[in-house]
């Protein structure tokens, strides 16, 4: 389901799962308090998947509504009969009792939408961000070496870049000329796939403001072997061994968390298996 690009819409999917409807003030703090893509992909998929329900509930109470259930948008229900604001209870006729009138934001709200999102890096609370998230591993080949890091995108999603340099002399390396790819968040899980041992290999190019970069893995049985190129730079080859595609693994799983907070690990690398893999594979 297209995620919603303002109240209106956001209210529209809130009803079908029997949520309070939000006012335009409620709906500017729960922007500030919880990621815009988050947000918006939670949203979009909340009246089929549980877990992003319970995600936008969660998000919903941290600004003072209070949610008592949360039904599947077809009359199924997670827990006791829904709910009212906390800020502003008031009677409910007994037929409408599961949503009172007093829930429904005003016409006055209208078409806000979430393009004035401030920047995640600045928004308060934001500790689980990637920008604070000081890691990196570098792996070492005889020809080349790479760095994976995390990454946020412009657009707010979490990501990993991915940073290869020529070897200048054994064990020594230029990173003063090194090369950068950041991936797209569509990228991920087919590069988890890779890792995990469930697609055996992927190539992305067109990266960078020329669409003169690119990268690819591969998975070579015991070792992947992953790639960077761009023009006028040579290809940079590094074999990875399986302690390190673990490690690069686990990165990718935590920032494709990140992007998906409702979801577990092992419920990503599911739905990489089940959607992902069984498609690419194929």
């Amino acid at each position: 389901m297209p995620a919603p690009q303002n109240l209106g819409e956001l209210n529209e999917l809130l009803t079908q799962i029997n949520m309070p409807q939000l006012t335009g003030a409620q709906f500017r703090a729960l922007r500030e308090n919880r990621p815009r893509n988050q947000l918006l992909t939670a949203a979009s998929n909340m009246t089929s998947d549980s877990g992003a329900r319970n995600y936008v509930a969660r998000a919903m109470r941290e600004i003072g509504i209070k949610i008592t259930a949360v039904n599947d948008g077809n009359g199924a229900s997670g827990g006791e009969a829904t709910a009212q604001q906390a800020q502003h209870p008031q009677p409910a006729p007994p037929q409408q009792a599961h949503a009172p009138a007093a829930q429904t934001a005003p016409a006055a709200a209208g078409p806000e939408d979430w393009q004035d999102e401030p920047p995640l890096q600045s928004r308060s609370g934001s500790d689980s961000s990637s920008d604070r998230f000081n890691y990196n591993m570098h792996i070492y080949g005889g020809k080349a070496a790479l760095c994976f890091e995390p990454a946020d995108t412009r657009g707010g999603d979490y990501t990993v870049s991915l940073d290869s340099a020529t070897a200048t002399e054994p064990r020594s390396y230029d990173w003063s000329s090194k090369l950068r790819i950041q991936m797209t968040r569509n990228e991920l899980p087919v590069v988890a796939g890779v890792l995990f041992g469930l697609i055996p290999k992927c190539e992305y190019k067109n990266h960078g403001p020329n669409n003169d970069k690119g990268f690819s893995l591969e998975d070579q049985g015991r070792k992947v072997f992953i790639r960077t190129w761009a023009k006028d730079h040579p290809v940079r080859a590094v074999p990875v061994e399986p302690e390190d595609a673990y490690r690069i693994a686990t990165l990718i799983l935590r920032q494709m968390g990140l992007n998906a907070p409702w979801m577990s690990a092992s419920n990503i690398i599911q739905t990489i298996r089940m959607v992902v893999a069984r498609r690419v594979a194929g």
